[in-house]
């Protein structure tokens, strides 16, 4: 699961999604929340796009607990993500430091070489986008999840 192809596959499947859900680019700063929430096995199992975040949240906040410390010690495996992403020209850094993914690409399967928790996990970065999309201000989405920018 901490395999960085792996990590950049659900990363870029959050980005891909926010970016057409939002017609934005997304914020460089959530990106290191993403994998924390999909690779925390029960956390996972509890996203549900059809709630809103901070409902979400309310809802599950002892799924929250050590939250903060599970992000730090992701920061590196998702560094070298986005790294392996802008690399293969799969992600774009734009100027004013947000992410996107580069149109001239072709799109990465959802289902080649997945198994039921590979096909879970790329489909629970989706809600996560979404989830992200209409939360509003990074500040607001890291405050909810109890992270300190």
């Amino acid at each position: 699961m901490l395999n960085p192809a792996f990590c950049a596959r659900l990363l870029y499947g959050t980005i891909r999604t926010y970016n057409i859900e939002s017609k934005r680019a997304f914020p460089f700063s959530l990106i290191y929340l993403v994998l924390p929430l999909l690779l925390h096995k029960h956390t996972r199992n509890a996203i549900n796009s059809r709630t809103q975040l901070l409902v979400w949240v309310q809802r599950n906040e002892y799924l929250l607990i050590n939250f903060a410390k599970r992000a730090k010690q992701m920061v590196r495996i998702t560094n070298e993500a986005v790294e392996l992403l802008l690399q293969s020209n799969y992600l774009k850094l734009t100027t004013s430091g947000e992410l996107e993914i580069l149109s001239t690409t072709r799109a990465i399967s959802k289902t080649q070489f997945t198994d039921d928790e590979v096909k879970d996990c790329i489909t629970k970065s989706e809600h996560i986008a979404k989830w992200f999309a209409k939360a509003g201000k990074a500040e607001t989405i890291y405050v909810s999840l109890g992270v300190r920018p």
